[in-house]
């Protein structure tokens, strides 16, 4: 098949991003040319991939380049613009591709990675509600149960990147976001009632400046409390193989939580709150512990020894891996250009 996958700028679009979306649209575009479908990746122009890549920007938004949604419509326009070069077009741009779907006649698939919407793009996904949607958990096709939905297939990854280590050190992790519906204040409160280390790693905002003079920093002192700023992908996987445990406190609708996934390939523990797909991604009691406040993840770090970090690794091998993630897209592509 001749395939255009389209995706997000907000980073780089490979199995080594950051970013949710651009690892899962890395991982998809990889494992689609491995089984030798032609594609192209339309994206920021330092994504790494062996698709032929399409990229409108070099870099992607970050504080230095403001977001601006012209260039996210110019990246989904390149693609439709020459669809007549593909079987079928993948979007991975949530609703933004919407309005291009019904100006042509190549096959469209929309795939849902995020789950909160203002009212005017919730307007929008009702409006075209008969497109043909995925979403990335089955708690999102709940929310959007209106919907078209084709099939929800869960992120997968190739658990070869995630070296399994069942000797962690002393230290727990917050990976995310320093913002408040990520919860590091939560994580912090915890680890120091338990009285243990915790390294928060993630970007910052200026939009949440006050928050984090007043919540976070004072907490920092560089050695129980420590702030190592973003980690990017190596980085990343030194600090997940060597936790005890990853703390994930988010007060937001998880559409689906990469992180928690990562964590589990490398065997390390989740302990993290209910909302959204979490359930989907943790085991509870098997593969970490979901909580609802500040006390039950003390507990839940004060128990973390009982959970064997080989059986999370086991879990994501066994109902997360990309070659199950490929072979669904696949199937629901072949379905569409019928």
């Amino acid at each position: 098949m001749r395939i255009a996958i389209v995706s997000k700028l907000w980073e780089k679009s490979d199995p080594f991003s950051t970013g949710g979306t651009g690892a899962l649209v890395g991982n998809l575009v990889e494992g689609l040319k491995k089984r030798g479908h032609q594609v192209t990746l339309f994206a920021t122009g330092d994504s790494k991939t062996s698709a032929k890549l399409a990229a409108v920007t070099k870099k992607p938004f970050s504080e230095k380049k403001p977001y601006s949604e012209i260039y996210e419509y110019l990246n989904i326009a390149a693609a439709f613009r020459a669809d007549q070069k593909f079987d079928i077009i993948s979007c991975h741009v949530d609703h933004k591709s919407l309005i291009f779907s019904n100006i042509i006649k190549t096959p469209v698939l929309h795939t849902l990675g995020y789950g909160e919407f203002f009212a005017d793009e919730l307007a929008l996904l009702k409006r075209y509600k008969d497109q043909p949607f995925i979403t990335i958990s089955r708690a999102m096709a709940k929310k959007f149960k209106f919907l078209k939905i084709k099939a929800v297939i869960p992120n997968g990854i190739d658990c070869r990147n995630f070296p399994f280590n069942d000797h962690p050190k002393d230290y727990y992790l917050f990976l995310a976001r320093l913002s408040p519906q990520k919860g590091p204040d939560l994580a912090i409160r915890a680890a120091l009632r338990a009285g243990v280390k915790l390294i928060l790693a993630g970007k910052t905002s200026r939009t949440d400046r006050t928050y984090l003079q007043k919540k976070i920093y004072p907490y920092i002192d560089g050695e129980k409390i420590r702030y190592i700023g973003e980690a990017k992908f190596k980085k990343k996987i030194n600090l997940l193989k060597n936790a005890r445990a990853l703390i994930h406190p988010h007060s937001c609708f998880e559409a689906f939580g990469i992180s928690m996934l990562e964590a589990q390939a490398c065997g390390t523990p989740v302990i993290a709150y209910p909302n959204g797909a979490t359930g989907e991604v943790v085991d509870s009691g098997k593969t970490g512990f979901i909580v609802n406040s500040v006390e039950e993840i003390t507990r839940a770090i004060k128990k973390i020894q009982t959970i064997r970090r080989l059986d999370c690794r086991q879990r994501v091998e066994t109902n997360f891996n990309l070659e199950q993630m490929v072979e669904r897209y696949e199937k629901i592509f072949k379905l569409m250009i019928k």
